[in-house]
């Protein structure tokens, strides 16, 4: 294989498409304008706090099967913890904890167990969860129905009760869609309902044993350096030259000139725009309609040992504003704010006191521990809100420009904006290139 592809972006997405294409032979040009590669899932030593810090904390689930194949090819699969069954501890707001652990029956009746058995719900609640997955593995909604409407309207045809959606439902869509149900489609919703707790051996949870630069970043590097692949840091590109329907180079801001045959940006859909120019508006207009949702992560060092506290490698909260808390080491932890809204505006220290406030609400056994360091990361365009306009706006991997692709966790992969997203959109994008060489 001679042929040569630019992978514009070095997140998760970029990284995969990267070494999914060395793999295959091709001869790989990887570009970011920062100074690391990773996007969303670096990590970095913060010196004013004194500690490692990952830039996003991450679950994944055990039918990220793509995710899985890029992680072996660069040998970090070993560095995964699988849940032999899924089970999530929560606190709520009265410092409760209850436990949601599937029974080991086939799917979805290991769900239906684990649900009966889930204390923070009575009988109506879970009749009521019961019913609507019940309703998804039987088709009882139309594709058209699921594609027009958002999870809310799901939620009111199922008649769920409000503890079933604060206590059970809003806890998983925020999690894994970043939105509210509201700004949540219907018809991703009942995909994933599908993929985690219908079809078998979906359900359990996957956690990365260690920090993601480690698991994700540095050793893709090392892969696509075997490969003899280009990497280059610290370089934008500043646009794309055109010939007729397709790309002829690419310019960086120090006007070096990319050439190869075939061209993949990854970088995330509001970056994408400055590389096309005037030509957005002919190809891409419909990306105008895509939108953001913000991640707030508080990371916070305390005075004293806390692993007797946190049995569990997470934590999630009921009631708050925080929604999970995830032990890093023996006196760290990191507290995390999806759909965080508002949140994210305000001031780190506000944000910093509301975690921990919020944090020895949930888990008094903290009171009385002393917050030594604190770090804030705000991602303010963390990702796309995936609502049921977004359906028709996210594009596919291949485009009207004959060698111009596409690789994101917003593009369309029927998925969320998840790390299995991005790195599905990645392979999206080598099968793509390949169709092509074949067809020439």
């Amino acid at each position: 294989m001679n042929k040569s592809v630019s992978v514009i972006g070095g997140g998760i997405a970029g990284l995969s498409s990267a070494v999914f294409l060395a793999n295959k032979g091709f001869r790989v040009t990887l570009i970011d304008a920062s100074p690391k590669f990773g996007g969303r899932v670096y990590s970095f030593f913060d010196k004013a706090s004194g500690f490692q810090i990952d830039n996003g904390q991450h679950i994944l689930a055990s039918w990220y099967k793509n995710t899985f194949d890029y992680l072996k090819l660069i040998g970090t699969f070993d560095k995964l913890s699988f849940q032999k069954q899924l089970e999530v501890v929560f606190a709520d707001e009265y410092g409760s904890r209850y436990s949601l652990k599937a029974s080991r029956l086939p799917p979805p009746l290991h769900l239906a167990g684990g649900i009966m058995g889930y204390k923070a719900l009575g009988l109506a609640d879970k009749l009521a969860i019961v019913r609507l997955v019940n309703r998804i593995k039987k088709n009882k909604y139309s594709e058209s129905d699921l594609k027009s409407a958002n999870t809310d309207k799901l939620f009111e045809l199922s008649t769920q009760t409000d503890k079933a959606i604060n206590y059970f439902w809003k806890p998983f869509i925020i999690a894994v869609f970043n939105a509210e149900p509201s700004n949540t489609s219907a018809y991703l919703f009942a995909n994933m309902i599908r993929m985690g707790f219908i079809e078998k051996g979906g359900s359990e949870l996957v956690l990365p044993n260690g920090f993601l630069s480690d698991i994700f970043v540095e050793p893709a590097i090392e892969y696509l350096k075997q490969k003899k692949a280009e990497v280059i840091l610290n370089k934008s590109v500043s646009g794309f030259k055109f010939n007729n329907d397709s790309i002829s180079s690419i310019i960086l801001v120090d006007n070096t000139e990319i050439k190869t045959d075939f061209y993949v940006s990854a970088v995330p859909f509001f970056n994408f725009r400055s590389l096309l120019g005037e030509s957005y508006s002919k190809y891409f207009s419909s990306l105008n309609e895509l939108h953001s949702s913000p991640i707030v992560n508080i990371h916070l060092k305390f005075d004293k040992d806390i692993s007797h506290i946190f049995t569990s490698s997470f934590i999630g909260l009921l009631g708050t504003s925080s929604q999970w808390v995830f032990k890093v080491t023996n006196d760290q932890v990191c507290v995390v704010i999806s759909s965080a809204g508002e949140i994210a505006e305000k001031s780190k220290e506000y944000i910093t006191d509301l975690a921990v406030g919020e944090l020895k609400i949930c888990i008094p056994e903290l009171i009385g521990f002393k917050v030594t360091a604190s770090r804030v990361i705000k991602e303010m365009r963390a990702t796309f809100v995936p609502d049921k306009e977004s359906l028709r706006n996210r594009p596919a991997a291949k485009t009207s420009l004959a060698n111009l692709f596409l690789a994101g966790d917003w593009i369309d992969t029927g998925l969320p904006a998840t790390i299995e997203g991005a790195v599905k959109s990645a392979r999206s994008c080598v099968n793509e290139i390949e169709k092509q060489l074949a067809i020439s």
